[in-house]
């Protein structure tokens, strides 16, 4: 492990060396550095309601050697963190507990006395004290990390869905266009452009949201059911009985030859 993964250890333990009363003392001086260096501060309270009005701080609390179990309450943010400790026959056992998600994550020092003396003397024993870095680094604060960077991920991919939703949900589908009408100023009217490009809109792909339903109480129309007239729309709405008998344009010519579309 790089030599400046110690870097301000030596000034932190010298700092808090004068408070120590227990051997283990000295294990929850290296994890207050590590929590440290990851921008988390320690509270000097015992009662997690005054998280809010509390200042934190990068000293540890006064008395904080005076109980058996460690327990010290850590900002990080807006988020509130619980570190306990607690010794178990000749191992020590840390727990880390995010207050807002409930996440904990733990990590244990196999031998509280042979890890002692690497910290105190950790010149003479750099890798050993390295290791036991690296072992809380790993277990206790990397879990904490990894949380809060999955948290912000999960933000900005929403905020990515919310952006594209709002663009597809419009009032047409995707690549709408409306169906070009016929300009004066064009050489060519666009007859059969919708047919041709009938993802463009209009033509015989049937648009859903396109309001061309219209009432129909004919026999055997459902209501609202898009479909071809069987016959032209009445051309003479003033003469009565138009379509009660045949009428001349609807017979073909004499000699009218339509194999061309046979």
């Amino acid at each position: 492990m790089a030599e400046n993964s110690s870097k301000f250890w030596f000034l932190t333990y010298e700092y808090f060396k004068k408070d120590i009363i227990k051997p283990e003392d000295n294990l929850v001086i290296l994890v207050h550095w590590l929590l440290l260096r990851n921008n988390f501060q320690v509270l000097g309270l015992d009662n997690e309601d005054k998280a809010n009005i509390e200042q934190p701080t990068d000293i540890l609390p006064t008395n904080w050697t005076e109980k058996e179990m460690y327990k010290l309450h850590y900002k990080r943010g807006e988020e509130l963190f619980v570190l306990s400790g607690v010794k178990a026959c000749d191992s020590f056992i840390f727990n880390l507990y995010n207050v807002l998600t409930k996440h904990v994550a733990s990590a244990a020092i196999g031998n509280v006395n042979s890890t002692v003396k690497w910290i105190s003397d950790s010149v003479n024993n750099k890798d050993k004290f390295y290791e036991t870095i690296h072992l809380l680094e790993t277990d206790l604060i990397k879990p904490m990390q990894k949380e809060n960077e999955d948290k912000t991920n999960v933000g900005t991919q929403t905020k990515k869905a919310d952006d594209v939703s709002i663009g597809q949900f419009s009032s047409h589908p995707p690549g709408y266009q409306p169906e070009p009408s016929f300009s004066p100023i064009s050489q060519y009217p666009s007859y059969g452009m919708p047919d041709l490009n009938p993802l463009g809109g209009g033509g015989m792909l049937f648009d859903p949201l396109m309001q061309r339903r219209r009432p129909n109480n004919g026999p055997g129309i459902p209501p609202l059911a898009r479909f071809d007239p069987t016959r032209p729309i009445n051309p003479d709405p003033m003469m009565p009985g138009s379509f009660s008998r045949p009428r001349p344009d609807h017979m073909r010519p004499p000699d009218f030859d339509d194999s061309l579309y046979m």
